[in-house]
């Protein structure tokens, strides 16, 4: 179960097969949830879900088939509520802490970088970029060389300080704050910094202190087997791919790999914030997520951003990647539910607005605000105006019609995809009239994803499991992904 996420009016319902036998999908999963505010809510039943004071609705019996559909058959396509989000955030923010003494004894980290596996890695800059004077500029390469120098031992509140940083000048706390964010946002494989730090001011400079999680040799140990799961992961990726089939490849990888912790909020496991949480221990909340993705982005050659905001009313944080030159949202952490869905798979501005708040931008802030106890806000933010690589459309199998015309053609796009044993299957709806499209291939006449389902199966050799299908659907960007297992 995962926190934080519901979909677009995401509808999770039964699919009508042959041979008469009820099926159970998501619906009652309390994972697929309804967000179209002009749809009227579903009914709910008087048993509150395990995990949530919200009720699951209750979900209609049907049992159909394609053949001759059971006049029984309910056309109410219902979903099951939201989840309750957590009050606390899922993204740390830099936290001033007292000032400590440094270690005596701070060594400095021997460093592989991971291979690429052909492919121009690019170091990721937003952060920096959007830094605005020089004072700032400077201390984020300090911050550089200063984070790889990590003391032997702990000395306060369980953290090892790091090489402490002198600068000339004396630097405001905002301008510290937006350097730290801009820096570690670039670099997200130092993972092991902590979000604290502290600073005072000596003889016309500004001293500043951050720190580690781990000790020295700690940080050797862990740094050694993260880069070795991040070259594995970039050598296994099939060579000559496009930018979207990286994304795609890191995604997919990212989403079967991590589960979502829903501890680590109230447990405080700093590891699930962290590229680390979700690559060597495959758990990880949003921002573990998020920092991954833009990890293995860059070393696949990848351009991309971390971008914060809200979701659910919680401090979220999600990835912006810019793809054959256009920049898009990509939400990994409301993707990877039970069933992979794509509804946030390369989405624009216009689409994400619909669920997510985005956070400001630091430059639209006073510094008060900046530093204000957990602030949330963006270093920068690329416009993310194109739809021409959403999921979707790069990827959906095209249904324009019900008419029967290109049946044998849907049939041997889901074929193929069943032969690679895809659990999710993405389709593109541009029939006029999405909803009605919807309701005739799963829940009305002629019920064309049955049989759909049904043919794809036996020409790709495999048995589904008849009761575990299910769909969400994506009406902003015309999709709908259908969940399949196979016996």
């Amino acid at each position: 179960m995962k926190l934080g996420r519901f979909d677009r009016k995401l509808t999770a319902a039964l699919l009508a097969f042959a041979l008469s036998i009820q099926l159970s999908g998501c619906a009652g999963s309390n994972l697929l949830s309804a967000a179209d505010p002009s749809s009227s809510p579903a009914p709910l039943s008087s048993a509150a879900s395990a995990d949530s004071q919200q009720e699951k609705p209750r979900l209609p019996a049907v049992s159909s088939s394609v053949s001759k559909p059971s006049s029984s058959v309910s056309s109410a396509v219902q979903s099951s509520a939201p989840r309750k989000a957590k009050s606390e955030s899922e993204v740390q923010t830099p936290q001033k802490v007292p000032e400590s003494k440094a270690s005596q004894t701070v060594k400095r980290l021997s460093i592989q970088n991971a291979a690429s596996n052909g492919f121009t890695a690019v170091s990721q800059s937003g952060g920096y970029q959007a830094l605005k004077t020089e004072s700032e500029r400077t201390l984020y390469k300090l911050i550089e060389n200063s984070v790889y120098q990590v003391a032997v031992s702990k000395t306060y509140q369980n953290y090892a300080p790091t090489g402490q940083i002198s600068i000339p000048g004396k630097l405001t706390e905002a301008e510290i704050r937006l350097t730290t964010t801009a820096y570690l946002d670039d670099h997200p494989q130092v993972f092991w910094v902590a979000n604290a730090y502290s600073y005072g001011y000596r003889n016309d400079q500004t001293i500043l202190q951050l720190y580690s999680e781990l000790t020295q040799s700690e940080c050797s140990a862990a740094v050694l087997a993260f880069n070795g799961k991040v070259q594995s992961i970039l050598q296994s990726m099939p060579s000559g791919l496009g930018e979207f089939d990286r994304e795609e490849y890191l995604f997919d990888y990212i989403t079967k790999a991590c589960s979502y912790d829903d501890s680590a909020v109230t447990n405080k496991n700093w590891k699930s914030y962290t590229a680390y949480g979700a690559l060597i221990d495959g758990k990880a909340v949003c921002e573990g997520y998020s920092r991954a993705m833009l990890l293995l982005g860059g070393y696949a050659g990848l351009s991309g951003v971390l971008i914060r905001g809200t979701g659910e009313g919680v401090a979220h944080m999600w990835n912006g990647f810019k793809i054959d030159g256009n920049w898009y949202h990509v939400d990994l952490t409301w993707c990877d539910n039970t069933n992979t869905v794509y509804n946030y798979f390369n989405i624009d501005d216009k689409t994400l607005k619909l669920t997510h708040v985005i956070a400001p931008v630091a430059s639209s802030l006073t510094e008060a605000q900046i530093c204000s106890a957990n602030a949330v806000y963006n270093m920068t933010l690329p416009v993310c105006g194109s739809t021409q690589d959403n999921y979707f459309r790069k990827k959906g199998i095209v249904i324009s019609t019900l008419d029967g015309s290109e049946d044998d053609a849907v049939v041997s796009s889901v074929a193929a995809q069943m032969k690679q044993k895809k659990t999710t299957i993405a389709f593109l709806v541009t029939a006029a009239g999405y909803d009605a499209t919807i309701k005739g291939l799963t829940t009305a006449k002629p019920y064309k994803m049955a049989a759909y389902l049904q043919e794809a199966a036996s020409a790709a050799g495999v048995t589904l499991n008849l009761k575990n299908v299910s769909y969400v659907t994506d009406q902003a960007d015309l999709g709908l992904n259908v969940f399949v297992s196979y016996r």
